[in-house]
C-alpha cells in the first residue's frame, strides 16, 4: 500500500512540472519584440497579423507588461485612425507611469494637432510636461512642436469633404472586388484547426469570412469581406465587433493566397 501512494506521489510531481508556470503567454505565437522587429524592418502587413494572432492566443496569459507593450505596437501598427487614438489612450488612462505612457501622450498631441484640435493639443502636451519631465520623449516633442511653429494646421477633414475629394479623384470604372486592397481580419493562426473553428463560427455568424495564406508568413489568417477603401473596412469591422469576434482592417488583401472561401457574394458584406 505504501509503495502504491509513493508511485502516485511521483506520478502527481511529475506532472507538476508539465503545468505552465504563471507570468507570461505560453503559447507559440510570435513574440511582442520578434512583432516589433518585423515592424521596424518594413513588413508592418506581417507585423500586423502576428499580433492578432498574439492577441488570440497570449493575451489572456499576458503580464501588465506586456499588455502594455502589445496596446503600443497595435496603435502604431494599425491602419484604422481612430483605433489607434483609442489604443494610446487606454495607455494613458490605465497606465500611467508606465514604459509607452509618454510615447502615446506624444501620439494622441500629434493627432490632435493634424486634424486641428488646439485645445486637445495643448492638453495632451502639458500632460506631458507635467508628467515627464526631463524624459527624451519630451525633449523629442518640444522638437517637434519647435519645427511646427508658424505652421498652420491643416483643417480637420470632415465626412463631406472626404466625400468631395472622393469624388473628384474616382475614375468612371467600377473597381473589381478581387483588387480591393482593404480587409477585415479576425486572427491569424499557425493552427490551421484553430483558424478552421474560427471560419466556421464567422460563417455561422453569416459573414462572407475566408481562409488565406500571405506572403513571408506562416500563419492563416482570416478574413472577411473585401473594401476599396479604410472608411468602409472600418466600419464593418465595428459590425463584426458586435458580433463578439475580434476585428482589425487590413490592406494587404490583394496579395492573399485563397486556402478556403466562403463561395458567397463578397462585396460589402452585412453582419446581421
Amino acid at each position: 500500500m505504501i509503495d502504491r501512494l509513493h508511485g502516485i506521489g511521483l506520478l502527481v510531481l511529475t506532472m507538476s512540472f508539465l503545468v505552465p508556470l504563471p507570468g507570461g503567454a505560453q503559447t507559440d505565437a510570435t513574440t511582442l519584440p520578434e512583432i516589433e522587429e518585423l515592424a521596424q524592418n518594413g513588413r508592418s502587413d506581417e507585423a500586423r497579423a502576428a499580433l492578432l494572432g498574439w492577441w488570440e492566443e497570449s493575451r489572456v496569459l499576458a503580464s501588465r507588461e506586456e499588455r502594455q507593450f502589445a496596446l503600443w505596437l497595435r496603435g502604431r501598427l494599425t491602419v484604422d485612425p481612430s483605433q489607434a487614438v483609442r489604443d494610446f489612450r487606454r495607455l494613458v488612462v490605465e497606465y500611467p507611469g508606465g514604459p509607452f505612457t509618454a510615447r502615446a501622450l506624444y501620439r494622441l498631441a500629434q493627432e490632435a494637432y493634424e486634424r486641428g484640435a488646439t485645445a486637445d493639443f495643448e492638453r495632451h502636451m502639458a500632460s506631458l510636461s507635467r508628467d515627464y519631465p526631463g524624459s527624451s520623449v519630451l525633449a523629442e516633442a518640444e522638437a517637434w512642436v519647435s519645427g511646427t511653429q508658424g505652421v498652420v494646421a491643416p483643417p480637420p477633414v470632415t465626412r463631406s469633404t472626404a466625400s468631395e475629394r472622393s469624388n473628384e479623384n474616382q475614375d468612371d470604372a467600377v473597381t473589381p472586388v478581387d483588387a480591393a486592397p482593404y480587409s477585415v481580419q479576425l486572427g491569424a493562426f499557425s493552427n490551421e484547426g484553430r483558424a478552421a473553428a474560427l471560419f466556421d463560427l464567422a460563417r455561422a455568424a453569416d459573414l462572407n469570412v475566408r481562409l488565406v495564406r500571405m506572403p513571408q508568413s506562416n500563419l492563416i489568417h482570416v478574413r472577411a469581406g473585401r473594401f476599396e477603401t479604410s472608411m468602409e473596412a472600418t466600419e464593418f469591422s465595428r459590425r463584426v465587433s458586435e458580433l463578439g469576434f475580434m476585428a482589425a482592417v487590413v490592406r494587404d488583401a490583394r496579395d492573399e493566397e485563397l486556402v478556403r472561401g466562403n463561395f458567397r457574394v463578397p462585396s460589402n458584406d452585412r453582419a446581421h
